[in-house]
């Protein structure tokens, strides 16, 4: 077999052949290790992302229980203040006497101790009320009749109930203005504090939030959370003369 020497110029072209698959090869390795590059970045962006999310839920969870545990125990303050409300007052019986003496009357005293709930029904519709004539009438509804809102604002017995309505309107403050908890939650924590309101408890807040004591501060929470919808209107007093009345936000939820 005869061996012909290749030409300068076959062997360059080998050469450039050989060099130009090895540039090939290195280019496609580099274009390799940036495909692998991408993805390992794409799975730590992504890993990172999944930490962020969930160290926000993590974070809502940790702030959530923070403010319930806060809200729990005004909850709890709160019955305790109602179950310590006590209310004192005494009466005269008549006794009508039968005897030697027919129709002869005397009266005895009769004292009656009112506690927790109790007093909010007793006050109302029971216990005498000294109204600007000088007459006692039934309770603090016989005292709205006669002088309307100026007789409330102007008598003893709703300060009876100072501590507890100072108490449930930092509740509802804590509730409106905390950061710790979104706009969507706050009416329905709002909601579980009026749903322990007693039918009474209403009224009383009802006359609060008109007076002087709760017009400025506690009538916004009233009708920002719909505070009196489960309030029985029948049971109020009729015919007073409201100067600044309730929009009706505080009977229906916005």
């Amino acid at each position: 077999m005869t061996y012909t020497a290749k030409s300068p110029n076959e062997a360059g072209d080998a050469a450039g052949l050989v060099n130009g698959l090895f540039s090939a090869l290195a280019f496609a390795g580099v274009i390799y290790a940036i495909f692998l590059q991408r993805n390992e970045l794409e799975l730590q962006r992504k890993e990172l992302t999944d930490t962020r999310a969930e160290f926000q839920i993590q974070n809502e969870t940790l702030k959530r229980q923070r403010f319930e545990n806060t809200f729990f125990n005004m909850l709890q303050l709160q019955q305790q203040i109602t179950d310590n409300i006590t209310y004192s007052h005494a009466y005269n019986k008549e006794n009508v006497i039968y005897g030697n003496n027919p129709d002869t009357t005397r009266f005895s005293q009769v004292k009656v101790d009112l506690k927790g709930r109790e007093v909010f029904y007793g006050a109302f519709e029971s216990v005498p009320h000294e109204a600007s004539d000088g007459e006692d009438y039934y309770g603090m509804r016989g005292l709205l009749e006669k002088d309307g809102m100026r007789g409330y604002e102007d008598n003893f017995t709703p300060t009876y109930f100072d501590h507890y309505f100072r108490h449930l309107y930092r509740i509802f403050k804590f509730v409106a203005t905390s950061p710790l908890i979104n706009e969507e939650d706050r009416y329905e924590y709002a909601s579980m504090v009026r749903g322990q309101l007693s039918r009474y408890e209403l009224i009383w807040l009802y006359y609060n939030g008109l007076s002087a004591y709760g017009q400025e501060k506690f009538k916004p929470l009233i009708e920002k959370f719909a505070l009196l919808k489960n309030l029985r209107i029948d049971m109020l007093v009729e015919d007073i003369e409201i100067k600044n009345p309730y929009t009706k936000y505080a009977y229906s939820h916005r």
